[in-house]
């Protein structure tokens, strides 16, 4: 198989090479102003950055896979439905992608949850990623349709923490998120990914990755809180 990282060939049944499989570095979890807690699964660098740069701009969907495999075990206890941050309408339209809405996907499938399309994006903004210190713009989010207790935002990657903060209060108020990738300054998790990454499968019919439960019931209506 060609590798989705590097395109050298990869072991048969791998979508990464061994030197790829190396270049993860791990994230860590933050508590953004306003109060959303967000956890990433890797640092914004490597062969995670270069999978998150195939996704939404090459429309490689097969690097959701990957990343969402790692991302399953930054879910928080109690998470009951996924909530993808959607794109500005005219960047999806000109990449023909989503990257957050096929993380999301990728992740619902691998841990059991429903994917709530809650969100409805602004047609453009000044994009959010960039060299540091560019001008950004401020998203805007308009809710479509209610969520159920203990939705969690999911994203391709953290910067600011401007766009998560616009989702969530769009929601309504603080609540948990876990992306792809940060770029922030965060605190490593204590189960975070060591550098190098093995694509997290869990047994039959459990939703367990590396110690972190995604519970399938809700908590009581009306919450987002999450315990950190």
């Amino acid at each position: 198989m060609i590798c989705l990282g590097c395109s050298s060939r990869a072991a048969p049944g791998e979508r990464l090479c061994g030197r790829c499989r190396l270049g993860f570095a791990a994230g860590g979890e933050s508590r953004l102003p306003g109060g959303v807690l967000v956890r990433s699964a890797f640092a914004h660098e490597g062969t995670a950055r270069l999978l998150v740069h195939r996704l939404k701009y090459g429309g490689h969907h097969a690097a959701a896979a990957v990343l969402a495999g790692a991302m399953a075990g930054r879910l928080p206890p109690g998470a009951g439905a996924l909530v993808p941050v959607p794109r500005a309408r005219l960047r999806r339209w000109r990449y023909g992608v989503d990257p957050a809405v096929e993380l999301a996907r990728a992740l619902g499938r691998a841990c059991s949850l429903p994917v709530v399309t809650a969100l409805a994006p602004e047609w453009w903004h000044r994009r959010r990623a960039g060299l540091a210190g560019a001008r950004r713009g401020l998203p805007r989010f308009r809710l479509v349709r209610g969520v159920p207790a203990g939705a969690v935002l999911v994203d391709d990657v953290v910067t600011t923490g401007a766009t998560l903060r616009a989702a969530a209060a769009a929601l309504g108020g603080p609540c948990a998120a876990v992306t792809a990738t940060t770029a922030l300054g965060t605190r490593a998790l204590p189960s975070g990914a060591p550098r190098g990454y093995s694509e997290a499968k869990p047994p039959p019919g459990d939703a367990d990755y590396g110690g972190v439960r995604a519970a399938k019931s809700a908590p009581p209506p009306g919450s987002h809180s999450f315990p950190v």
